[in-house]
């Protein structure tokens, strides 16, 4: 991406400015450009990087739309737009909305329900909806983890009501089991310095079955890069054979015992993303289905790294202890549109008939 398109998305900071950066449908398709091709056009079809513009040409009585492309290499001849084979792929929204509704959903803390952009946007809660799956798609990681990396796990959902006739259930499996909740696996990359400007680590989760070392090593599996991390995990059982699973080194704090802190040794930031989570579900969306959980999580960890060491301070507790900690100072939500469209190409999301959604690919074929 050129300087001068970051400068341009620096000054956009409030509404007002929103609203007129993203008024104008070329400029919304020049910028939409210049962030998903940063290194230059590419076919999402073949990935061949020489491409032709037909947008002035005779397309019979008509001319071609603005922003169309067709590829060069003569075995493909692809045509294409900056929306083909993305999130965005045959949209029927203006460019302009996508932007708005992107910066409106970025310049919340924790997220914006759909009903709630659907009002800002003048749009139907259903597309509003798919909306911010297409975002949560986009930001999903497309790199493993390294470094030192915080593993923890909890559960999300909502409880099942309780009967009285049905007791729960005992010794044996008998009733009703004691939990409906949905289980799943939290990872916090630690950040790399704590000098001022520096990133804050990446985050994410992912729904698994149940809290087993199966489980586990299938999610750490794809989600970390095992010769170049350091585990830091509790003293749940499913994490003790993770140690001898290739990973450089594991190290665990025994929280039955009360030990929450070991020097460097502790889960500490996980435990606050899993909180995260858990607060993001409560007061913005109340309720995720577990088929789509991945793709919120896929949101709270992109907002959980988009942040930088804006210092230190000195914090006192109620006992008068003193403790160094870091403040942190959240990116400006239009600078992080950028991260956003970086990988878009190769990840597509369709319709379905019911009105729902179906994830084609999650990963960027193109990048």
């Amino acid at each position: 991406m050129s300087e001068q398109v970051r400068e341009f998305l620096a000054q956009i900071e409030t509404v007002d400015d929103m609203v007129a950066a993203f008024a104008d449908e070329n400029r919304c398709r020049r910028l939409l450009e210049a962030m998903v091709w940063s290194r230059g056009r590419v076919c999402p079809a073949c990935g061949y990087k020489k491409s032709i513009a037909i947008a002035d040409r005779e397309m019979g009585p008509f001319r071609a739309r603005p922003g169309l492309y067709q590829c060069s290499n003569g075995a493909c001849r692809f045509q294409f737009t900056v929306t083909t084979r993305t999130p965005l792929h045959a949209t029927k929204l203006p460019l302009s909305v996508w932007l708005k509704g992107l910066w409106f959903i970025l310049q919340s803390d924790k997220g914006v329900s759909s009903p709630r952009l659907a009002e800002a946007l003048g749009v139907s809660q259903p597309t509003a909806w798919r909306m911010g799956h297409a975002l949560r798609l986009l930001v999903a990681a497309a790199d493993p983890m390294e470094g030192v990396l915080e593993v923890d796990g909890f559960y999300f959902g909502g409880r099942r009501p309780r009967d009285p006739d049905r007791p729960h259930s005992g010794r044996g499996g008998k009733g009703l089991p004691r939990t409906s909740k949905t289980p799943a696996l939290a990872m916090v990359e630690r950040p790399q310095s704590r000098e001022p400007g520096a990133p804050a680590g990446r985050a994410g989760a992912a729904v698994i079955e149940d809290l087993s070392a199966n489980e586990a090593e299938r999610v750490l599996e794809a989600a970390a890069a095992r010769e170049d991390t350091h585990l830091m995990t509790d003293e749940w059982k499913a994490f003790a054979p993770l140690g001898a699973a290739g990973f450089c080194a594991h190290d665990t704090v025994r929280h039955s015992g009360s030990e929450y802190a070991r020097g460097i040794v502790h889960t500490n930031s996980a435990e606050g993303f899993n909180n995260r989570v858990r607060r993001t579900i409560a007061g913005v969306f109340h309720h995720i289905s577990p088929k789509h959980a991945d793709l919120y999580f896929h949101e709270i960890g992109f907002r959980w790294s988009q942040r930088v060491v804006a210092g230190q301070t000195v914090r006192r507790s109620r006992k008068g202890r003193e403790t160094a900690q870091t403040v942190w100072t959240r990116v400006a939500p239009a600078l992080q549109l950028p991260a956003v469209l970086a990988h878009a190409v190769g990840r597509q999301m369709r319709r379905t008939k019911d009105g729902g959604i179906s994830i084609q690919s999650s990963i960027a074929v193109f990048g």
